[in-house]
């Protein structure tokens, strides 16, 4: 091809009359190739958001792969929850690019990291092949968002297959994962994660603006008793566990620990219910107790697992009132068992430990599963006694009564007693209460103060999981009874398992437990009865001269899925007869519009936050908003 060059044209010619003319279609021709040139570089480049980053990525890779998002995110079964709660609401995406296939995901559970189970390991290569891995690169990036932010990286490879998973910490709760994937030469892959980098240099965040709640009206008795207010939260949060663990202070502050797999990140809010403090603790709380000038914890070393191969290290610590750590013990110790792998606890669901102070003495009431020989199941303690100026008292350290694979607990206090709830699906099976004199800790070697008995035998065969769908409230004590809400089937049959999203059951209803404070003259009232929906989930409080019951009302479509959540409450006397008809309870969580809402809350939720109760009577509800960033209080008066 011959190349024109104008400069040589000489003075003379005709053609250097033309000369501004050509010059001008020149740089036309260069400016219109510019422009092309920059439309290709834009075309290029397609920015994805996931919840709240977003980075470019090449628009043929995107062209065909869509951000998916799990709605997988409702189940009262034990197991399936963990299953459920666990990869639910994950913005997710990913696509083949290249050779090489990359992944992104963004959460505010931060817990990515628990997400990197291998489908591959390393293996004897790991040190030779760890040069085809440039994770330097990915320290230093030219992006002010993700640099020097790289919290983990896992290198894996497998007969040729490499891969590498970045998790990047952001804030103290949301965590951005990057990963790249190539069973193409080593060439290939290090060229693969130069076009990663390329992708995450151009990542930003921008926090989603909450619009203003709508407005609502409450129906029924309620509605002159009831406040609601919105708290806006410094960071987003969890809602595997949107309702967390609340307590109040001896000045009607409220105490309010949400847990993740980096610990809890726990808050004080005023009288008026304004964030008034926040800070983190390491480990994940399970329970709170207030004290005259700080609060003591239960907490557990590890996070959102039951398995029998994993066993935590549950601790009691006692803290000043702006959270310091005052001191700490072990109660369970991970390691000090025989046969660790044969042991079991759902400390995810945080139903397993309790704390309870009368006086100058604490109880912790804690049971797991523990595998002695080759075939034997037994428990490994069920409560402990500590002192509240210098920890657990050597005599305290007591294993009067468990119940067998216990799949959830509550207590109650009351004068120098704590009575303590379970249900089990063994030895025995059912609900079962056991009350303990704490005064016998302090002067004396009085057993006689301690009993046990069931309250409620549950059906079925020894061992079979149905138990495991069944729930309880926090115990109340009113009006010299005590009182539990249960959530169960009635006559439950093992075999009956009409939704594929559960195990061993049918629709569950609620149950009121009362019996004197000795645990005679059981009572047991059926509250809700319903051939076609389940109620699930209930709290108990008392406000002025009446039990206030809450509970979710559950509605399923043909394939045995959650179609609507609505929330219930009514008012009973002290013999658990209704005074009012049931009655939506309406508030800005469940009117707050789904649109608004990037991570959609699960719809049934057992974690943390019961009613608490303030020195005045008045009743306080604390729980997460689906949009993760504000809580909404709840407060109602007699």
């Amino acid at each position: 091809m011959a190349i024109f060059d104008l400069n040589s044209v000489k003075t003379g010619s005709k053609l250097y009359l033309y000369k501004p003319l050509i010059n001008a279609l020149y740089y036309m021709k260069f400016l219109l190739g510019f422009c092309f040139s920059m439309l290709l570089f834009i075309s290029h480049a397609e920015r994805i958001t996931l919840s709240t980053v977003s980075i470019e990525v090449p628009d043929k890779a995107a062209a065909d792969n869509k951000t998916t998002i799990s709605l997988d995110g409702v189940s009262t079964y034990s197991f399936t929850r963990l299953r459920a709660d666990s990869t639910a609401y994950i913005y997710y995406y990913s696509f083949k690019y290249g050779k090489a296939l990359y992944e992104f995901r963004e959460t505010c559970k931060a817990d990515i990291w628990e997400w990197l189970e291998p489908s591959y390991k390393p293996k004897s290569a790991r040190k030779k092949e760890f040069k085809h891995y440039e994770i330097e690169k990915f320290e230093n990036l030219k992006n002010e968002l993700l640099d020097m932010k790289l919290q983990k990286f896992r290198i894996e490879y497998d007969d040729g297959l490499r891969k590498l998973t970045l998790i990047y910490k952001l804030d103290a709760t949301t965590q951005f994962m990057a990963s790249v994937k190539s069973a193409f030469p080593a060439k290939d892959f290090m060229d693969a994660q130069d076009s990663l980098v390329n992708m995450l240099e151009t990542a930003e965040q921008k926090i989603p603006k909450l619009r203003l709640h709508p407005t609502f009206e409450q129906t029924g008795e309620i509605t002159d008793h009831i406040k609601n207010h919105i708290v806006r939260l410094p960071y987003a949060l969890s809602n595997d566990f949107d309702n967390p663990v609340v307590a109040v202070t001896k000045n009607d502050e409220i105490i309010i620990a949400f847990a993740h797999a980096d610990g809890s990140e726990v808050m004080i809010l005023d009288k008026e219910f304004k964030l008034k403090e926040q800070f983190h603790y390491d480990r994940l709380i399970h329970d709170i107790v207030t004290t005259k000038d700080g609060f003591f914890a239960v907490s557990s070393d590890d996070y959102n697992l039951m398995r029998y191969d994993i066993y935590p290290s549950l601790y009691l610590t006692k803290h000043k009132a702006n959270g310091e750590l005052i001191f700490t013990q072990s109660f369970f110790k991970k390691d000090n068992t025989k046969m660790p792998g044969a042991q079991s606890f759902d400390f995810y669901s945080r139903d397993n430990v309790c704390l309870e102070i009368a006086d100058s003495i604490g109880i912790v009431y804690c049971t797991a599963e523990k595998r002695v020989g080759m075939a034997n199941v037994v428990q490994q303690g069920a409560y402990k006694t500590f002192s509240v100026q210098t920890g657990f008292l050597k005599k305290g350290k007591k294993d009067l009564w468990h119940v067998s694979h216990c799949f959830a607990q509550k207590s109650a206090q009351y004068k120098d007693d704590v009575y303590l709830y379970s249900i089990g699906d063994n030895d025995p099976r059912g609900l079962s209460m056991s009350k303990v004199n704490l005064t016998m800790h302090k002067d004396s070697t009085d057993t006689t103060s301690f009993w046990h008995q069931v309250l409620v035998p549950f059906n079925g065969i020894l061992g079979d999981n149905y138990t495991a769908d069944s729930h309880i409230s926090d115990p109340i004590i009113w009006n010299g009874s005590l009182f539990i809400a249960l959530e169960t089937e009635e006559n439950a049959k093992t075999s009956h398992d009409p939704n594929p999203r559960s195990a061993n059951r049918g629709m569950n209803d609620i149950f009121i437990i009362k019996c004197d404070l000795e645990g005679n003259d059981v009572m047991v009232e059926q509250i809700t009865k319903t051939k076609y929906i389940e109620e699930a989930n209930p709290k108990m409080v008392v406000v002025g001269d009446r039990i206030l019951l809450v509970y979710n009302e559950l509605k399923y479509n043909n394939n045995g899925l959650v179609q609507e959540i609505s929330e219930k409450y009514v008012y009973l006397d002290d013999r658990c007869v209704r005074k009012t008809k049931a009655e939506d309870l309406n508030s800005y969580y469940a009117n707050e519009r789904p649109k608004d809402c990037k991570m959609p809350d699960s719809g049934i939720n057992r974690d943390g936050s019961e009613f608490v109760t303030l020195s005045d009577g008045r009743a306080v509800w604390v729980r997460l908003m689906k949009n993760t960033r504000q809580l909404e209080v709840i407060e109602i008066n007699g």
